[in-house]
């Protein structure tokens, strides 16, 4: 077998993003945009579960829209290289695991609706496919939404019971054994053969089935199913053997421009290593997380959105940053508390900031549904966000996608289970988060005087303290903070049960500088929160300017 991964010709979904109706290029954009959110993860996903409500396009008998423009005017697409499924796949997930882990009541209308474009799109067989043409049939076999499609289905399993979901589920995956191979890769002319369309199939396997190491895993933990464990692990194995090396080293010319891919590919396979206790693959993990996924990623967690010298060195996407997110909270399980710090960190300086969570300077244009009502509908998106605001540096519109909000919004609800866990009479604070469980009740330190920890049910409580603060200035009580400091952590020691315990955290001041391909750009932090950032002057800024 050659070291070399296979490779597949270019795909046409490599250029997939259609431009919107004309605008005038001229406008200038304000400097900043309103309502912020660095502190709450629940606000964040009841908002973006709004949003997921409202995308669906009627031109296309009820599937969701796919491309979007918030700046300057606002708008809605129909997309020819995205099925119906790459988009409701995700927000199934997203909607559902947020109903499950923050109590978001869903109108199961919506549901309803993106349960239809999931199956609508597995209509030639259990792979998904895309249709080109609102309201058209299916076209092509789309090896890219083979994550999306297992990601819907597990939702549906899971949180819904449904056995039509695991039947195609089970189906799908059995599709995967009949025509790919690591040694062959897919037999195209076998699935066009079975299916009567082509196959769209991605230049490298990370950017194609290698994307469904997580969602397996999920199917595999929610149903038990044998046949996912067995495909993600085979999968897996080939993603070690010949793409996340164990120099830990990036190529984008071995994993793909497409760095989306490489970070869900790298938080499925941390998922896979945490469900199973393969500590091997954990390893491969965090060897990459520590060296590779540098090259992309920035000190605050942002990602690039591509890496390839045609794409915009400033423009990331979100998805990306809920991966790494993802990815390290997995790690902080293994490894210690530094990972848990930079979940945080991420969480806090770029994730919550990038939400679309004010319109107000958004022109509302007139036309049909894809111009109604755009203000509203479209709060809570999650895009292609600069390090600084939703407007890299030289570019005249703001176009988010519409999935993009699933995967975030997916990733905000895992990050919101990690917040504090309950485990073997030990509650382990790992984010400083306002929080409420059955076992403790968390006040931040960021919305508050100082961080309150109340339990509600008896046991010891272990509080994560960052790295950056100064245990000697910390208080519990009143008491100095050392003496109860256990393995870097504040243990409590069986508090008692209502009694708010009042940890003082003084939330230093620090300066960051963030190096990004062209620019270093500049930071101010208090705790894990930017408070200021340059912005290069691009407009639509999160953070007050630095200088």
């Amino acid at each position: 077998m050659s070291d070399e991964p296979l490779r597949k010709p270019p795909s046409p979904t490599a250029h997939a993003f259609i431009p919107g109706p004309p605008f005038d290029e001229s406008r200038k954009p304000p400097a900043r945009v309103a309502n912020v959110n660095t502190t709450s993860i629940p606000a964040a996903v009841e908002l973006a579960c709004s949003a997921m409500g409202h995308v669906f396009n009627p031109g296309d008998n009820g599937y969701p829209y796919m491309y979007t423009r918030i700046w300057p005017d606002g708008w809605l697409g129909f997309s020819p290289y995205h099925g119906a499924i790459q988009l409701s796949g995700r927000h199934l997930d997203a909607l559902l695991a947020a109903e499950d882990a923050l109590g978001v009541e869903l109108d199961e209308d919506v549901i309803a609706q993106h349960t239809e474009a999931t199956f609508f799109s597995l209509r030639a067989g259990p792979l998904p496919c895309n249709h080109d043409t609102p309201g058209g049939p299916l076209t092509s076999v789309d090896e890219h939404s083979i994550r999306e499609a297992v990601h819907g289905l597990h939702a549906l399993a899971r949180y819904r019971s449904s056995d039509r979901a695991v039947e195609a589920a089970e189906a799908l995956i059995a599709e995967i054994r009949r025509f790919w191979r690591a040694d062959t890769d897919w037999d195209q002319v076998a699935v066009k053969g079975a299916y009567s369309l082509p196959m769209t199939a991605r230049p490298t396997f990370v950017e194609g089935v290698g994307r469904a190491i997580g969602p397996l895993t999920k199917l595999f933990d929610a149903t038990g199913s044998a046949a996912a464990l067995d495909v993600a692990q085979d999968l897996a194995a080939h993603a070690t053997d010949r793409f996340f090396l164990a120099d830990g080293s990036y190529d984008a010319d071995r994993l793909g421009a497409h760095t989306h891919s490489t970070t869900c590919t790298l938080s499925g396979m941390a998922l896979l290593g945490s469900v199973t206790d393969d500590t091997g693959l954990l390893e491969r993990v965090r060897v990459f997380y520590a060296n590779g996924l540098r090259v992309i990623r920035d000190e605050v967690g942002w990602v690039r959105e591509r890496h390839h010298p045609n794409y915009h060195p400033e423009q990331g996407e979100m998805n990306n940053v809920g991966d790494v997110i993802e990815t390290a909270l997995i790690l902080g399980r293994y490894y210690g508390d530094a990972y848990y710090e930079d979940a945080e960190r991420y969480l806090r300086s770029q994730l919550l900031p990038s939400q679309v969570r004010d319109l107000s300077f958004m022109d509302e244009a007139p036309g049909g549904d894809e111009r109604r009502g755009l203000r509203t509908r479209l709060l809570g998106l999650f895009g292609f966000n600069a390090v600084y605001g939703h407007l890299p540096l030289g570019k005249n519109e703001v176009t988010p996608s519409i999935d993009i909000v699933g995967g975030a919004t997916a990733s905000l609800c895992a990050a919101f289970r990690e917040v504090a866990v309950t485990s073997g009479g030990v509650t382990r604070i790992n984010m400083l988060f306002d929080f409420e469980s059955e076992a403790v009740r968390v006040e931040s330190p960021y919305t508050g005087d100082d961080l309150g920890i109340t339990p509600k049910v008896d046991g010891d409580i272990a509080v994560r303290v960052p790295s950056w603060a100064d245990v000697d200035a910390m208080t519990v009580n009143g008491q100095p903070a050392g003496r109860f400091m256990e393995d870097g952590r504040i243990r409590l020691r069986r508090p008692r049960v209502g009694e708010r315990v009042k940890i003082g955290l003084p939330l230093p001041e620090r300066n960051l500088t963030i190096r990004h391909q062209d620019h270093d750009i500049g930071a101010r932090l208090r705790g894990d929160a930017v408070v200021a950032m340059d912005d290069l002057g691009a407009g639509l800024a999160y953070f007050a300017p630095l200088n």
